[in-house]
């Protein structure tokens, strides 16, 4: 009888990637398991349902912030104890920071008290965040941040056109949530943020009505 050693070989060499790949599988669940473990622990009566945003508003990062929100959000248990989100934060994506707000949101009409601080730096999609809370405070020496969104439109004339359109609606979406609780309009609200970086610090913002205390 011959025995064919490359396809032996071959053989061997796959059965060893499927018993890697069953590792890999294996160390992963391990991993979420731990990972749900630690956020269950953190999560009990008795500790701080505290969220930090004080990275940029992207992709992993607001997975992650979004992650914890959804798992307080599956203790029925603390529904209504509230969670402190303190941000500190150069902003970032508009879709991505919109996707948090509305988590934020969406725990709020469930009944879970949601209070946001204002510390160091908050601008641009992190003054949305900001916004989303019941109560909204800001530490005295924080600095504030409004601007027009930011985009970058190429290619056909009438694509052009499209997106400008809609970055058009998106940033008066903005203004409209900066504007629900000012002092201010948010026609207001935009025209003076209009192509500029416009700067407000802790007392500014509690007269606009941006946060509602100052410590």
């Amino acid at each position: 009888m011959t025995i064919d050693l490359k396809a032996l070989r071959a053989e061997l060499l796959q059965e060893e990637i499927r018993q890697t790949r069953a590792e890999a599988d294996m160390a992963e669940l391990d991993l979420i398991i731990k990972q749900e473990q630690e956020a269950d622990r953190q999560a009990k009566p008795g500790y701080n349902r505290a969220l930090y945003i004080n990275d940029a508003v992207v992709g992993h990062n607001v997975d992650l912030w979004i992650g914890a929100l959804e798992h307080w959000e599956r203790r029925l248990a603390d529904i209504e104890r509230p969670i402190t989100v303190t941000i500190n934060s150069p902003g970032g994506s508009v879709m991505d920071g919109l996707a948090l707000y509305d988590t934020m949101q969406r725990l709020r009409r469930k009944g879970t008290p949601i209070i946001t601080r204002a510390t160091g730096l908050v601008a641009s999609m992190a003054t949305i965040l900001l916004q989303a809370g019941d109560e909204r405070i800001a530490d005295k020496n924080v600095q504030i941040l409004v601007h027009e969104m930011s985009s970058r439109v190429g290619g056909k004339v009438s694509g052009i056109a499209d997106e400008a359109a809609f970055f058009e609606r998106l940033n008066d979406r903005l203004f409209n949530i900066l504007g629900e609780r000012s002092t201010l309009s948010a026609r207001q609200i935009k025209n003076r943020a209009n192509r500029k970086e416009w700067w407000i610090d802790a007392d500014e913002a509690l007269k606009l009505g941006f946060v509602d205390r100052v410590e």
